[in-house]
Order: structure tokens, then C-alpha cells, then sequence
């Protein structure tokens, strides 16, 4: 597919993911969403040159421009610039959670969780973040580092919204599970 079809193409998808606030939808309500974009004239019948199936151009959408959304909304990959309304830029979060003294070291940025390097003067600390439904990749992710011998503490980001706010026993077990993993978990509203 052209790269500026493409382009157009998850442009309308990211719009649309958008208004729906797709980030905190549950998963069956994706799988409709892939559903009706593959049979969408605007969306589908546009690709239908390149993905004969509207199997084929659901699993494109799903693996492909919706797998890279939620690292889109954080400023990373090659369809960031075209989310309408970015998530709070990593900088922001890292402020929010650990307070002022801390930035980013953006030369660490890893993605699979999105994670960085925060520092504050002597002091570093491992920082990752995304939204309540990945806390399992985020936990997953420390844990790997620590068991291969990576001894900086880690904190663990969960953005929530505005529009959807965590519910507070939700909170509460977020809190306990970082205890028991011994991660430090912070809620920040930033997108």
C-alpha cells in the first residue's frame, strides 16, 4: 500500500479511536471496531487493491496502525504525528509521579512497554507507563530486568483520563500488587 494511502488511512482509524476513547474500551468492543473498519468504504474499501479479504485488512488494522496507537498517543513511532490530541508527553508523567527534580533521559527510550531512564540529580530510576489495562506488561517488564540483574527501582505509570477515571478499589489492588512486587506504582491523569 502507498505510504500516503496508508497515511490517510490511519489517520481516519486514530480519529475515530479517538471519539470512542478506544484506550479504555474493552477488548470485544475492538474486535467490532476491526470488524467494521475492514467493511468501511473509507477505510476497508480503500486497501481492498492491497487486502483482498476483509479478514486480511482487519488483522493489517489490528496488528499493524491500532497495535501502534497507544505508543502513537505518547509522541513514538512512525503514525505519532497523527493522533489529534496527544497523550501528556513522557516529561509530564515523569513530573507528575516523581515529583519536579526528575527528566527523562529520552536516549533510554524503550519500547514493549515505553519505558525510560528518570534521573534526578545522583539518584535513577527505571520509568514506565501506559494505561491500567497493560499494568501486567508494565509489572512483567520490571520484573524481567530485575531477575537478569538490573538493580535500579523501577516505577510503574498508570495514566488514566479524565473522561474515565479509575475506579478507587481498582487503585487499591494496583497499590498492593506493586507492594508485593516491590515496585513503586503511581496513578497519573494524562490523557
Amino acid at each position: 500500500m502507498p505510504t500516503d494511502l496508508e497515511m490517510e488511512i490511519v489517520k481516519l482509524l486514530y480519529d475515530e479511536a479517538e471519539d470512542v476513547a478506544w484506550t479504555y474500551l474493552p477488548g470485544a468492543q475492538h474486535t467490532d471496531f476491526y470488524h467494521r473498519w475492514a467493511d468501511d468504504p473509507r477505510i476497508g474499501g480503500r486497501m481492498s487493491l492491497f487486502f483482498k479479504t476483509a479478514q486480511e485488512r482487519r488483522v493489517w488494522i489490528k496488528d499493524g496502525p491500532m497495535k501502534e496507537y497507544a505508543r502513537a498517543i505518547y509522541g513514538v513511532g512512525k503514525y505519532a504525528p497523527l493522533v489529534r490530541n496527544p497523550g501528556a508527553a513522557v516529561s509530564t508523567l515523569v513530573h507528575k509521579a516523581l515529583g519536579p527534580d526528575w527528566e527523562p533521559d529520552l536516549s533510554t527510550q524503550e519500547i514493549k512497554p515505553l519505558r525510560v531512564l528518570a534521573r534526578a540529580g545522583d539518584e535513577d530510576m527505571r520509568f514506565t507507563w501506559g494505561p491500567a489495562k497493560d499494568l501486567k506488561h508494565l509489572v512483567w517488564a520490571a520484573l524481567r530486568a530485575q531477575a537478569a540483574g538490573d538493580t535500579t527501582p523501577w516505577t510503574l505509570c498508570v495514566v488514566t483520563s479524565f473522561v474515565k477515571p479509575l475506579p478507587v478499589e481498582e487503585k487499591k489492588e494496583h497499590l498492593r500488587i506493586g507492594e508485593r512486587c516491590g515496585l513503586r506504582i503511581e496513578h497519573v491523569v494524562g490523557a
